[in-house]
């Protein structure tokens, strides 16, 4: 794989991150005291909860870890809702390394530093566990929800340190941990049912409130697969619902890559 489906690979992973340990408010709740919800509750109470937008943008700082190597990161996040993800990743000195655009059929990707640009459908993202590969799910991640709760799948919910938990194994084994006091989601674990399945531990932390919704500022992402990595990202300066500017234009001198 070259260097620029690495550079790719770490860009989408960014856009799926999900949550750790803490919360909106310093409230804390002991098991006994939280009222046993049916999984079907639980679920509407989560999806009442969801963070909503028409347009979003922010900045935000990133610290990726590999086996091979520590980057800090930064850029910009910009998206429109069921339509575009728009990405800027810089250096912490400020030159932009990374361009990348998803749409809903589609992953862009320019290369700066090596002076290439990438064009592929976002199905040929086989490697990323379904439903990953789509961009629903992707800006549902970016800012804590979840838009697979009403796929069909059995839950169970019970009570566990503290928090609700709510459990499907299907093709995916699923666990989504959800705060009492307001319903969002705080961390979600993905495991593929398979002997070398990816496993995707996600991690919400510093939720803010914006419009009347609580969105977490800082995400943390950590997949269990060899190469294992790490991704941690903090949101700041953040949007909502201001017209955004989704400009992507490849340099004529640039070669594609596939």
């Amino acid at each position: 794989m070259n260097k620029l489906h690495n550079i790719l690979i770490i860009i989408l992973i960014m856009c799926f991150s999900l949550f750790a340990y803490s919360c909106a408010s310093n409230k804390t709740t002991a098991n006994k005291d939280l009222r046993a919800l049916s999984a079907n509750r639980l679920i509407r109470e989560v999806e009442d909860n969801n963070f909503t937008y028409n347009e979003f943008q922010t900045k935000f700082s990133a610290k990726v870890k590999t086996e091979d190597a520590n980057l800090s990161l930064k850029g910009q996040l910009r998206m429109k809702n069921d339509s575009i993800v728009w990405l800027s990743v810089a250096l912490p000195v400020g030159l932009e390394v990374v361009r990348a655009m998803i749409t809903r059929d589609s992953v862009f990707v320019i290369n700066r530093t090596e002076k290439t640009y990438m064009k592929e459908s976002i199905k040929n993202f086989k490697q990323l566990p379904s439903p990953i590969a789509d961009l629903k799910f992707i800006q549902a991640i970016l800012v804590g929800n979840d838009i697979t709760l009403k796929n069909g799948d059995k839950y169970h919910s019970e009570i566990i340190d503290k928090m609700y938990k709510l459990q499907t194994i299907n093709e995916i084994n699923k666990m989504l941990y959800v705060q009492p006091e307001n319903f969002r989601i705080r961390k979600c674990d993905l495991q593929e049912i398979s002997e070398n399945g990816m496993k995707l531990e996600l991690n919400y932390d510093n939720f803010e409130r914006f419009d009347g919704k609580l969105l977490p500022t800082n995400i943390n992402l950590t997949i269990s697969e060899k190469p294992e990595f790490n991704i941690s990202i903090s949101y700041s300066n953040v949007l909502i619902n201001t017209e955004q500017d989704y400009k992507f234009s490849v340099p004529k001198k640039y070669d594609r890559v596939k």
